[in-house]
This record gives C-alpha cells, structure tokens and sequence, in this order.
C-alpha cells in the first residue's frame, strides 16, 4: 500500500510523498484511519463504528488534516509550474489546461483560486483514497497465482527478459529511459487482467432513480431503481460460464486473443463512470511486477489447516477496518531473494 501511495504522489503531483522511507509518517496513517471509519455494510461486526457518536467528528477532523497535509504539495507545484522540467504528471496537464484558460493570475504567489485548490485537492484524495488499496491487493492476489502456476510464472519471466534485458537489476534504468517499455508487456498485462477478473478489489453502485428502470435479459420484465442503491455483481460476472470458459480456472492466456463478451470484464466498471485511474493502475502492476519478479520468490505462507475457497487459501475477504477485499489473513509471505534460478534467503 505505501508503495502504491508513492507511485501516486508521482504520477499526479511528480514528487515522493516519502511514505514508503518513513520521511512522511502522516499521510498514510491519516489516511488509513479515515477509512477504518468508513461503515461499509449493516451487518453486525460494523454496528460499532456506525453507533459511534464521534465518528463523523473524527472523520471531519481527519478530512480536515488530510487536506492541510496535501496542500502545501499542491501549492508549490502550481507556483512552480512554469519551471517544471520532468516528466509530465496528472496535475500538471490540470494545471496547464487551467493556465490556457484563465492565464497565470490564478496560480501566482499568494492569488491561487480557491475553487481550482479545492477540486485539486478533492481529486487527489480520490486518487489516494481509491487507488492505493485495491492496487496493492491485486498485486499480492497476482503474487498468489503466480506462485501457484509456476509455468505461468516462467512465461512472465521470459516476457521481461525480452523486453527489459536479461539483467533485472538493470530494469529501473531500462524503464526510466524508455517508459513506454511496459507497454509491450503483453503478457505480463494478460496476467494482471485475469488477476482482476478473477479477484476484482471492490464494485460500484449507483443510486435509483424515478427514471431509471432495469430490463430483465431473459422476460423482458422491467424493475424500478427509485429508493435503490443499485450494486454491480462485477465478481459474479466475472466467473459466470455465460461469459467465460473455464471461469474460476487462471487462465491469463485468455486475455491475448479477443474477449467475445467486451461488457463481462468490467473490475474498473464501463463508460462514462468508469475508474479514472485505471490506466494508472494498469501501469502500476506492470511496473511492480516487472520490478519484483525475477529477482524475489515470493512465496505464501499459510499453515496448512487455513481454509481453502475456491481452491486457494488466498481467497478474497473483508478485512477489519478496510474498505476493499484483500487475500484472506493479509496473505502471510516468505519473500526470499532469486539468482539463476535458486533462491537464497
């Protein structure tokens, strides 16, 4: 998760947020308690949080340091835009968009628009809020199947090899000069959608209207939305054998010929209100596994009477004071260093 917050803090903002070193030691942890706030479903084991009086006050006053904490960051990047050399970033093409707008007196010295600071902010909450959690469990679901495919597991090896050398130290230098490098990782991106077809880290819901009403695929029946919280079954969906062969086997070849069905995948959810940081995502899990893989074992380390689901002992679960499922128990692991072929601890 610290990880995935500081990819973030680059794409979008072009600095380290400093979480996984330890130089921030306020943002993540601010961040992680907002959410353990967050009631997700009435079920008992969350009757707590809900009957807790001061939890909207919390959430408050932790919305409000989250917020002090990020705008210094945004600030300094719109004060210094104009000599910003490196490589381009989500805020800055904002800010550029902006700029051919408005011009440069919303953005200089001590005149910076407040709406244009609040929707920045606003936005860049989302994308820690939303992205840090269900990429890193995605990662450590691919991980799992990985380990448990090992034929699967050689192919990528051999994909990164081709593609980024055959030396993985060498792999960050590689990519840094040649980003668009992840995109020829075909497979390594076959692996991660059928990560997420398989595991997909949260749904999306929509509220009814008097309007709006759903049409049964099979009688033709229409169904009111109006006082409905409408859940997208995007797991059900994903391993339906209407749509798929083989649905709950991990078959990450699936992905290099054409999908027949283009509306059954949808972890990131479809059209105009689909995830805006999918592409980040995408880019995110090529990145960590084309850094990770040839040179770390990382195998899971379960005790043998854990439960199995669906064939795994890392099966999907809420976890407590989380918003999106992870691998059961936190899916323990051994990490061990890989050379030639052995592994050394």
């Amino acid at each position: 998760m610290k990880a995935t917050c500081d990819i973030i803090g680059r794409s979008v903002l072009g600095i380290s947020l400093g979480i996984q070193t330890g130089v921030d030691d306020k943002i993540f942890p601010t961040l992680k308690s907002a959410i353990s706030l967050l009631v997700t479903d009435w079920s008992p084991p969350q009757w707590g949080r809900l009957l807790n009086p001061f939890r909207h006050s919390r959430l408050s006053s932790l919305n409000r340091h989250l917020r002090s904490q990020l705008q210094p960051l945004i600030e300094a990047q719109l004060q210094n835009h104009e000599r910003n050399e490196g490589p381009k970033t989500v805020n800055g093409l904002a800010i550029r968009t902006y700029m051919k707008e408005y011009g440069s007196e919303g953005t200089s010295g001590s005149t910076i628009d407040p709406e244009f600071l609040d929707v920045t902010i606003e936005n860049l909450k989302i994308f820690l809020f939303a992205g840090h959690d269900t990429t890193a469990s995605t990662l450590c679901f691919a991980y799992n199947y990985l380990y448990q495919h090992p034929d699967v597991l050689a192919k990528l090896r051999l994909e990164h090899d081709a593609v980024l050398g055959t030396d993985p130290s060498d792999a960050t230098r590689r990519i840094s000069e040649t980003p668009t490098l992840l995109n020829q990782l075909s497979y390594t991106t076959a692996i991660i959608k059928e990560t997420l077809r398989l595991e997909p880290p949260i749904g999306s819901c929509r509220e009814g209207s008097p309007t709006f009403f759903l049409r049964h695929p099979e009688t033709g029946q229409q169904l009111p939305t109006d006082g409905f919280i409408l859940f997208s079954a995007s797991k059900a969906i994903h391993r339906s054998s209407k749509f798929w062969s083989e649905p709950d086997k991990f078959i990450p070849e699936r992905w290099l010929d054409p999908v027949a069905h283009k509306n059954a995948f949808r972890p990131f959810e479809l059209g105009p209100r689909g995830c805006i940081g999918q592409e980040l995502a995408l880019t995110e899990l090529r990145l960590l596994l084309a850094m990770t893989v040839r040179e770390l074992e990382i195998v899971p380390a379960y005790k043998e009477k854990d439960e199995v689901l669906l064939g795994y002992q890392a099966y999907q679960a809420q976890m407590p004071g989380e918003l999106t499922e992870h691998p059961s128990k936190g899916m323990p692991v051994t990490v061990r260093l890989r050379k030639a072929g052995s592994t050394k601890e």
